[in-house]
């Protein structure tokens, strides 16, 4: 998260963005998209607590991987707290539902079929109070309920019924395909990154402040967890000494945050990066180092350009 008693640090244009997707009139998708850590958690957060003060009744789930090859499991997720308005649908919807989440048997609907069902559904729940729909980790939604919910994205106007669904950069969905409007959630600036760091780690030596600027890269995740790393394992060692060198743990998260930019990359350049990676073992001291040539990445700019790579502007 990158919020502290309910502000929210360098997000200015996109709680504008959200504001006003509340504040429209008539039912909208939106889709939020972000690498892991970037602080997506925080605007929906955000963009809840709006649509409860303008009386919206809000509805959330999450996608879990676990449950990515279930059929329908997504969408039985959403739609559970909204079950008790099925009796209200005609029988041939009420069917659908039935077939869907395993009350009957029957052959399954298709997308077209059971989308409108599920519109209908959301009418009859919007009929007292507009509805926010919040799906988080979209990306781990099964496939089923992906084009179901694209479905019915594509068809909120005019309703009372606005969704918004979260995914995480780099890693396919059905969603990328479902044609919804989308907000980029990218790293923080330089200037909010320092405001961050500094709200929630006073205190920092100059050095130590200035590597976790430098390794986080705007990530407000990694800004917010490490700097208790970077106290605990630094001392004796050179400011300019860097992370892959010091035996410094990342907590499981930020593995999963930088993990996910390594597994993004081509074979080739995942190569280079762990030639690079190995050739360090071993060679912790300045005199190390001089003893032996270092092993050169080559057509590593991918890995520049997501952060994980900096390019040493005397040497190349």
């Amino acid at each position: 998260m990158e919020s502290v008693v309910g502000a929210i640090v360098g997000r200015d244009s996109e709680q504008e963005v959200l504001s006003a997707f509340v504040a429209a009139p008539g039912g909208r998708a939106l889709v939020l998209r972000g690498d892991s850590g970037v602080g997506k958690s925080a605007l929906l957060g955000h963009v809840s607590h709006l649509a409860a003060a303008e009386q919206h009744r809000v509805i959330r789930a999450a996608g879990v991987e676990a449950e990515s090859e279930l059929p329908f499991a997504g969408l039985h997720q959403f739609l559970y707290p909204l079950l008790s308005h099925i009796e209200r649908l005609d029988e041939i919807h009420r069917k659908v539902f039935d077939v869907v989440f395993g009350r009957s048997e029957g052959t399954p609907p298709s997308v077209m079929t059971l989308g409108i069902a599920v519109l209908d559904l959301l009418s009859l729940a919007a009929s007292q109070h507009p509805l926010l729909l919040v799906l988080d980790d979209g990306q781990w939604w099964d496939a089923s309920s992906t084009e179901v919910i694209g479905f019915v994205g594509r068809r909120l106007t005019g309703s009372s019924v606005k969704l918004v669904v979260v995914l995480r950069a780099g890693v396919p969905s059905g969603f990328d395909t479902a044609a919804l409007p989308e907000l980029a959630v990218t790293t923080l600036s330089e200037k909010a990154a320092e405001h961050l760091l500094d709200m929630h780690h006073p205190g920092l030596t100059a050095h130590v402040r200035r590597l976790v600027l430098e390794e986080a890269q705007g990530n407000p995740l990694a800004l917010l967890e490490l700097p208790p790393y970077v106290r605990g394992h630094r001392t004796g060692h050179a400011p300019e000494a860097s992370f892959g060198y010091t035996g410094i743990p990342l907590p499981q998260r930020l593995q999963q945050v930088y993990g996910a930019r390594i597994k993004a990359l081509p074979d080739a350049v995942r190569a280079q990066l762990l030639r690079g990676a190995l050739d360090g073992v071993g060679a912790g001291t300045a005199a190390g180092r001089a003893r032996s040539a270092r092993y050169r990445m080559v057509d590593a700019e991918e890995a520049v350009g997501v952060g994980l790579l900096e390019v040493d502007p005397l040497s190349g």
